[in-house]
């Protein structure tokens, strides 16, 4: 006596729509990922705030690597100006890893403006500024600043092809003060995966019903 042969279970519309749908999301997440330049997480000084000691450097640092295109700091900017727009920044930026930094000699006490621009670790050249004032104590030595940026900070300009993106005033305290075509990127990334769950729930439901009505799709096949 022999056994009828088994039959092979058919794949059903459920388990070829749930794969459909993870294959778009992990095509979806890293698209979204990508697409996020560069943010400021700190900075010395910080904006808006009072800086009431002799500053020596300018500090900026970025949630990710910054990168160093010609390998001498040049394809990132640092300028600290007053409202006269006399420049106090005395070299050229440093660059290791994810901190930029630059000599300052400050002026007179008053409102400066701190402008950065570096080129982000995917490339894209992203910018921002950050107001502070200077109150140093009595006796404090003056800079006498200058015309113009230090003849390095011309490079910056040229240093990316590409698009230059304009930046917040502030450091971000997360992804939300990223570029805003970072942003966009991540809320289309996270609506198509909204839309894929949705459509996976809906089938769900439908082939559920199915099954207690006993009627067509009972035995798991559309």
């Amino acid at each position: 006596m022999t056994s009828a042969p088994r039959r092979r279970p058919r794949p059903t519309a459920l388990s070829a729509l749930t794969g459909v749908a993870l294959a778009a999301l992990l095509a979806v997440i890293p698209a979204t990922a990508a697409d996020a330049h560069d943010y400021l997480v700190q900075s010395t000084p910080s904006a808006g705030s009072t800086q009431s000691t002799p500053l020596e450097s300018a500090s900026l640092t970025f949630n990710d690597r910054v990168l160093d295109l010609a390998g001498d700091g040049s394809s990132s900017l640092v300028q600290v100006t007053d409202t006269a727009n006399r420049h106090y920044e005395t070299g050229c930026p440093a660059i290791a890893d994810r901190t930029v930094t630059a000599p300052v000699a400050l002026g007179a006490p008053g409102p400066y403006t701190l402008r950065w621009q570096i080129v982000s670790a995917d490339g894209h050249t992203v910018s921002g500024t950050i107001p502070f004032t200077y109150q140093p104590p009595a006796g404090a030595t003056a800079a006498p600043g200058s015309a113009g940026p230090p003849a390095c900070a011309a490079g910056a300009a040229a240093a990316s092809g590409r698009s230059t993106d304009a930046a917040t005033s502030t450091p971000a305290p997360a992804a939300s003060a990223a570029s805003d075509s970072g942003s966009i990127g991540l809320v289309i990334g996270i609506g198509v995966g909204i839309v894929v769950l949705a459509l996976i729930g809906v089938l769900v439901v439908v082939l559920t019903g199915r099954k207690h009505r006993g009627g067509p799709g009972a035995d798991g096949t559309v």
